[in-house]
């Protein structure tokens, strides 16, 4: 079973509820549990991050702000914190308003195929994934970065969703930080 803590700012405390998914299935080939989950929403993205990723604390005003933007229509963005990440502090320390996903199993990576952060898959309400990939391309490659963004992948994916037309670019190359998986 995995919970969302939704971290609240107030002032400078953080309050933390929990909201239970039953994403527990996420093991079982097919679309069904992210689809059980988005039921009632036209589609979610669920976003990789590693809290000393630097690209992944880089990008938590983007990712707020895309939250902002598309949340008034049912498309929630999901921080999702795979293995033993623990997100409490980033989410202080960076501001980050998305829902906090803790996959300590990585069912939910696996399910994507996530490797890296961060990384954003758009998910629609069938469970099929639309978009996965970069966010836009400020970072080229490993170290380097842009001045200036020129493609905005995640929020053309977001868009074109919400207006139910095709996604131009519906793959492209996430560059930063490997998810990293204990050995047992």
């Amino acid at each position: 079973m995995y919970y969302v803590p939704r971290m609240v700012l107030h002032g400078r405390r953080i309050v933390v509820s929990v909201v239970f998914l039953a994403l527990v299935s996420c093991t079982r080939p097919g679309p069904e549990p992210i689809a059980a989950f988005l039921k009632d929403r036209p589609a979610a993205t669920f976003v990789f991050l590693a809290p000393d990723c630097p690209l992944s604390q880089n990008y938590v005003p983007t990712l707020n702000e895309l939250r902002a933007q598309f949340q008034a229509n049912q498309m929630e963005i999901y921080a999702v914190f795979a293995g033993d990440a623990r997100p409490e502090e980033f989410v202080s320390s960076y501001q980050l308003t998305l829902p906090v996903i803790k996959d300590t199993a990585f069912r939910i990576a696996d399910f994507f195929g996530a490797t890296t952060t961060p990384e954003a898959f758009v998910a629609d309400s069938k469970g099929q994934v639309l978009y996965k990939g970069a966010i836009d391309n400020r970072a080229p490659e490993l170290g380097q970065q842009r001045r200036v963004i020129t493609e905005h992948y995640l929020l053309d994916a977001l868009n074109s969703t919400l207006h139910h037309t095709d996604i131009a670019v519906k793959e492209t190359k996430a560059v930063g930080c490997f998810i990293e998986r204990t050995k047992g």
